[in-house]
């Protein structure tokens, strides 16, 4: 068994994952990195952090698999002999309007943002021990209503925070689950300035936010061994707004 802490990141290839997966490098934790189809960012980012002295793991796995969640959690154990922390970060967003919406791109949302997180969460907490912390990556969009396009993301994001406070009150108090949702923190691809400007309009903070706004949020619960059951707004304060 490794003596150091071990974490896993799902979806942490790539964006605002990879960024996860530094943060707790630096901080001298053992990573295992899942990644779903990005298999030379991954390849490259645990050469980065081997080069520094981080043991690092790879899993793929499509998470759209029902038994993913158990292989990436028994393949952690294989590799480290335990798991002290798992960041759910892996997430699917697919822009379609309300009419254009299909059952396979419906499941394909459900699968990746809700049904892995609970049975990510299920082998997790099967090999856990007592002191260890699971966070989920929730989404600003959970309590929106403005976007009818990104109804599926919206809907399996708002059962993750439902999902958050259900799994605490189950694994209390030897595991606590938490979560985070992020505003506009990684802009998409195709965000124009003008829509950038409209959303801003609705931001308290009137700015963007950055990969390290909800890192901190992230460590703060990981530190915070009397919260559970909660969900952080990473967004500037737009929820004040809704």
């Amino acid at each position: 068994m490794i003596n150091r802490r071990v974490t896993l990141v799902t979806g942490g290839a790539r964006r605002l994952g990879a960024e996860i997966v530094r943060a707790f490098a630096a901080r001298g934790d053992a990573l295992v990195l899942h990644h779903g189809s990005s298999p030379e960012d991954a390849a490259h980012l645990a050469a980065e952090l081997r080069a520094s002295g981080t043991p690092v793991h790879v899993v793929a796995a499509d998470l759209r698999d029902a038994t993913a969640a158990g292989r990436i959690v028994d393949e952690t154990m294989q590799a480290f002999g335990k798991l002290d922390v798992v960041v759910s970060s892996a997430s699917l967003m697919l822009n379609h309007a309300f009419d254009a919406v299909t059952p396979d791109q419906w499941n394909a949302v459900s699968e990746i943002n809700l049904r892995a997180p609970f049975f990510l969460s299920q082998a997790a907490a099967r090999v856990m021990l007592p002191g260890s912390n699971i966070i989920h990556m929730c989404d600003h969009l959970a309590n929106e209503a403005r976007f009818p396009h990104l109804i599926p993301h919206q809907a399996t994001k708002a059962g993750v925070a439902n999902l958050v406070a259900t799994l605490a009150g189950a694994l209390a108090p030897r595991i606590r689950v938490n979560a985070v949702a992020p505003g506009l923190v990684l802009k998409p691809v195709d965000f124009s300035p003008e829509q950038e400007t409209a959303f801003m309009r609705d931001v308290p903070m009137a700015r963007s936010g950055t990969p390290a706004d909800v890192i901190h949020a992230i460590l703060f619960l990981i530190e915070a061994s009397y919260i559970t059951g909660t969900v952080i707004p990473v967004d500037g304060g737009r929820h004040l707004w809704r």
